[in-house]
């Protein structure tokens, strides 16, 4: 796994991993958005810590933990998971193919 900044505004930390991991993440995070109550923990999760970096493009929100989660498209239809922590810090998951086009 490799990690680089997604640029000086954006505030997010790209993760590199292997297209089954970030495969298997998209999956998790839209059975935890389907769930019963998600839309409501995401409601209460946003008041207590803000807004995730990429909300108005997200999609599929959940909480899971601590931790906001949800996906966006990337620009070739590719879905891109992230995680937002309690602190404001972010991170996009990507494989080695789109981590430059994955925001």
């Amino acid at each position: 796994m490799t990690t680089e900044d997604a640029g000086p505004d954006a505030g997010a930390e790209i993760v590199v991993l292997e297209i089954r991991a970030v495969d298997e993440m998209v999956g998790k995070i839209r059975a935890a958005a389907s769930a019963e109550g998600a839309e409501e923990a995401v409601d209460a999760w946003r008041a207590a810590h803000g807004d995730e970096l990429f909300r108005d493009r997200g999609h599929d929100h959940a909480v899971v933990g601590a931790t906001l989660m949800y996906l966006h498209d990337a620009p070739d239809g590719m879905l891109v998971p992230h995680s937002r922590y309690p602190d404001g810090s972010e991170k996009i998951y990507t494989d080695l193919a789109h981590a430059e086009s994955a925001y």
